[in-house]
C-alpha cells in the first residue's frame, strides 16, 4: 500500500512539476541546430469545417480572406456539416473566393475533414476552426517554420480572450499558457505532444484519413501520426490564434468529458509512441499526455491509500487532511482547486463513456462567447 502511495504521488509529481523542469534541463544540454533557409512559398489549402456557426463565419472568412500571404497561393475550403442554421447560405455569398462543400446531414467533423482533405490542392494543409480567428501574419509564420523536409506540423499559439465570470473559464485561459509554454520547451526536440484545432498546418502527403465510427480528437490525432510517421511537429509562438472562452460553465466541462472521451477511444492507437529507440518523444508522450490522462486514477489511488495508511503514521493524516481541505477548496469555488478536480473528473467520466458504444463521431458544438 506505501509503494503504491508513493509511486502514484510520484507520477503525479512528474506530470504537473517534475516534466515541465526536465525538458528546460534537457534543452539546455541539446545542441543548437544550424539555421536553416527559409522555405519557399507554398500553395497552402486553409480547411474549416464547420457546422451551425452562423454567428461567426462570415467574420471567418473575412478574417481568412485578410491574411497576409499571397492571395494567388491560397485556396480556401469550408465545410458545412448539415447545419440547421444559415452557415452554408452565407459562405455561398463569398463563392467566388471560397470553395463550399456541403452535407446533406450532420456526419461528424471527422468525415467533413477527410472530405475537405481529399478535395485539396495545396501543399500544406492548415486546419482552423471557425470560431477562431487569427493574427494577419500567423499562416506567413507557420510557413516559414517549414524549414526542413523533416518537418511535417507546425502549430500555431492559442490565445483564449475569457470574457466570462465564471473559474472554470478564467483557469481555462491560464492552463492554456502554460500548455503554449510546454509547447515551446517540445518543439526544440520536435516532438511537440498535440497541436490544436484552432490553427496548426501539416504537409499534405502526411494527412492520415481519420476515422469516424466514434469521438476523435482530430488534431492530436493527425499530428501524433505524422510523429509515428518519423516527422517532426514543432510549434511556432509568433502564429496567433484568438479564440473566446465558452459561453457556459457546463458546456466547457461535457467539453473536457468529450475529449477525454476521444483520448481513451484511441489510446492504443498511439503506444507506437514508447518506442524506445526515440526516448525522448517517449518520455514527452508519457509525461505530456498518458500519465495526463490516467491521473484522475493515479489521485483515486493515493485517497485510496492514504485512508489505508493513516493509521500507520502522522504523515498520512496530514495528508489526508490536506486532500479533504482541497476537495472543499474546489467545492466551495476556489479556482485552481475547481479547475484540477473538474478537469480529472472530466477525464474520468471520458474513459468510462469510452466503454460504451456510440452512434456516430458525430460532435457537439459548444457555444463561445
Amino acid at each position: 500500500m506505501t509503494f503504491i502511495f508513493w509511486l502514484c504521488f510520484v507520477l503525479l509529481v512528474q506530470v504537473y512539476i517534475l516534466y515541465p523542469q526536465t525538458l528546460r534541463l534537457l534543452t539546455l544540454l541539446k545542441p543548437t541546430p544550424p539555421s536553416a533557409p527559409l522555405p519557399r512559398g507554398k500553395y497552402v489549402s486553409i480547411i474549416i469545417a464547420a457546422y451551425n456557426e452562423q454567428s461567426v463565419i462570415e467574420k471567418k472568412i473575412l478574417n481568412t480572406l485578410a491574411l497576409d500571404y499571397p492571395r494567388d497561393k491560397i485556396e480556401i475550403l469550408i465545410g458545412d456539416d448539415g447545419s440547421s442554421d444559415g452557415t452554408a447560405e452565407i459562405v455561398k455569398r463569398y463563392s467566388s473566393q471560397v470553395r463550399l462543400l456541403k452535407n446533406e446531414k450532420n456526419e461528424g467533423k471527422a468525415a467533413m475533414l477527410n472530405k475537405l482533405c481529399e478535395a485539396a490542392k495545396g501543399e500544406i494543409f492548415l486546419f482552423s476552426d471557425a470560431n477562431t480567428m487569427l493574427e494577419g501574419s500567423a499562416l506567413k509564420n507557420l510557413i516559414a517554420e517549414f524549414t526542413s523536409e523533416k518537418i511535417g506540423c507546425v502549430c500555431g499559439q492559442l490565445v483564449l480572450k475569457d470574457e466570462s465570470d465564471f473559474s472554470l473559464s478564467k483557469t481555462e485561459s491560464l492552463y492554456w499558457k502554460r500548455e503554449s509554454r510546454l509547447k515551446a520547451l517540445e518543439s526544440g526536440f520536435g516532438a511537440v505532444m498535440g497541436s490544436n484545432g484552432a490553427l496548426y498546418a501539416i504537409r499534405s502527403e502526411l494527412y492520415t484519413k481519420l476515422p469516424t465510427h466514434k469521438t476523435i480528437m482530430d488534431d492530436f490525432y493527425i499530428s501524433a501520426k505524422i510523429l509515428m510517421k518519423n516527422y517532426a511537429c514543432v510549434f511556432c509562438e509568433k502564429a496567433l490564434a484568438f479564440e473566446n472562452t465558452s459561453a457556459s460553465k457546463f458546456g466547457e466541462f461535457k467539453r473536457k468529458v468529450r475529449i477525454g472521451r476521444a483520448n481513451f477511444n484511441f489510446l492504443l492507437d498511439f503506444l507506437p509512441m514508447l518506442n524506445p529507440l526515440r526516448p525522448i518523444r517517449a518520455y514527452i508522450f508519457i509525461s505530456h499526455k498518458l500519465l495526463r490522462w490516467l491521473s484522475p486514477f493515479l489521485l483515486l489511488a493515493i485517497f485510496s491509500c492514504s485512508i489505508f495508511l493513516m493509521q500507520t503514521h502522522i504523515f498520512y493524516k496530514i495528508f489526508f487532511a490536506v486532500e479533504l481541505l482541497f476537495v472543499i477548496a474546489a467545492l466551495l469555488g476556489v479556482r485552481v482547486c475547481n479547475y484540477f478536480l473538474s478537469m480529472n473528473f472530466a477525464l474520468f467520466l471520458g474513459f468510462c463513456k469510452s466503454f460504451f458504444k456510440e452512434k456516430s463521431g458525430a460532435w457537439k458544438r459548444v457555444e463561445r462567447l
